[in-house]
């Protein structure tokens, strides 16, 4: 999908401000910032629309090209791999700290690639800073444009000479970039980077097997069956009394925002674990937020001696609720039913766009009559008179009744439950509302 549009790529050292550079441009807080090395470790890309020109701008992790750290070694990967489909680079460097030799050492890798460079001195605050920028003339990759991304100053005029050296596209391919929103999301460690991996057939994202190796929520674009899909790789969510760092805590904040800002959750859990509590927090959340979901059992390569019905009926006993949402069996190792899993999404965003008009409601109101399940004993019997749906996403009804408090919890389940098997609504959250109806209008109505 990015080869369609320009990419540009923010690189340089550690903590010379490439995230805080990639925020102040895209407008909000978006990568992860902190005042430590590694911070940002995979790349994260944004589309965005300067002056009628649309461009990807990527952000990567610090580059640190004799770091042996295992993390590092990928780290550098992921860089040389965004260098690479990159169509102008943003090379980053501190005003602060002045020249560096590790600088001399990147602007040499830079210029080899062949591809355009800007470079963009930070940090520059102040007049004896601005000094500063003349060191950087020996680079040999032209005029430094100095800035600070803490105070906002040159980033604009940045800005301008980027969008100055790309071309314009047409609003068609801008079109491609509707996509139906998938977040990848689950608990630490239970195969969220390896499963992206394996859907885009290319190492995307950062694997490890240490927990927390993905920090920020990665957005990347992908194409099956001619439907354009944005998929949100995301931190590890995990209870909040295990979080022991501040960037965890910020990264599983993240992560949450991913899920409200998705269409449809793919919510993996380890197969050779089971479902945690944590998970069910997580599918808590997906089901609070509206979002539909899919349930991805993953690693299921390893999962000895127990059939599929069995393991989704252990599933369901323990979370009652998964009834209502597709669970697929996966393994990202080997890519069994990976891809398969999208059809389960496409289905699901169906649904999620489905409407019923008014008509078909009320005719399915009268069909089901709510108003005669059984209820406790001294409790009133309430009265539906017609049903609307006044929401997508998340999925909501609204029936007129003559007695609010009548309706118990009996009543909403029930209606869920016929509509569910009347229409098209596997892997979507439904909510039910009631409210009275004035008597005048009840007297109009008979």
């Amino acid at each position: 999908m990015s080869k369609n549009l320009p990419v540009i790529s923010i690189v340089g050292r550690p903590n010379v401000g490439k995230s805080s550079l990639f925020n102040r441009v895209i407008g909000k807080r978006y990568a992860v910032v902190e005042e430590r090395e590694g911070t940002t470790r995979d790349r994260i890309e944004k589309p965005l629309k300067v002056k009628d020109k649309n461009f990807i701008l990527a952000d990567t992790g610090g580059f640190l090209p004799h770091g042996k750290d295992e993390i590092q070694v990928l780290i550098k990967a992921q860089i040389e791999r965004a260098i690479l489909s990159s169509d102008l680079l943003l090379f980053v460097c501190d005003g602060e700290k002045g020249l560096l030799p590790l600088d001399m050492d990147l602007a040499i890798r830079l210029r080899k690639s062949g591809k355009k460079i800007i470079l963009v001195i930070n940090k520059i605050d102040n007049e004896e800073r601005k000094e500063n920028i003349l060191d950087f003339y020996q680079l040999g990759l032209g005029e430094p444009f100095g800035i600070s991304c803490l105070h906002n100053l040159g980033v604009k005029e940045l800005l301008d000479e980027v969008v100055d050296a790309i071309p314009l596209y047409s609003e068609a391919e801008i079109e491609k970039y509707h996509p139906i929103k998938v977040v990848i999301c689950g608990r630490p460690n239970v195969g969220k980077s390896s499963f992206l991996n394996k859907v885009l057939d290319q190492e995307r994202v950062i694997v490890h097997e240490k927990p927390g190796t993905t920090r920020d929520s990665i957005d990347t674009y992908f194409k099956k069956d001619g439907i354009m899909f944005l998929l949100i790789d995301t931190a590890g969510i995990r209870h909040r009394r295990k979080v022991k760092e501040a960037v965890d805590f910020y990264s599983m904040m993240r992560a949450k925002a991913s899920i409200d800002r998705s269409d449809i959750a793919m919510l993996l859990i380890d197969g050779m674990e089971g479902v945690t509590n944590d998970d069910i927090k997580i599918f808590d959340y997906i089901r609070e937020k509206g979002k539909g979901c899919v349930i991805i059992v993953n690693k299921w390569d390893l999962v000895k001696n127990i059939e599929m019905a069995k393991y989704r009926q252990a599933i369901l006993k323990r979370v009652p609720e998964a009834r209502n949402f597709p669970i697929a069996f996966v393994s990202a190792k080997t890519g069994r039913n990976v891809l398969d899993a999208f059809n389960l999404v496409k289905a699901i965003k169906t649904n999620l766009d489905l409407f019923i008009d008014t008509g078909t409601l009320n005719d399915f109101l009268k069909e089901i009559r709510p108003e005669n399940v059984s209820v406790p004993r001294r409790r009133k019997y309430p009265r539906f008179y017609y049903m609307a749906q006044i929401g997508t996403s998340p999925k909501r009804f609204l029936a007129f009744v003559n007695d609010v408090k009548a309706v118990s919890s009996f009543h909403t389940a029930f209606i869920e439950n016929r509509l569910r098997e009347n229409f098209p609504l596997d892997g979507v959250p439904i909510r039910i509302m009631c409210k009275k109806k004035a008597k005048s209008q009840r007297k109009d109505k008979r």
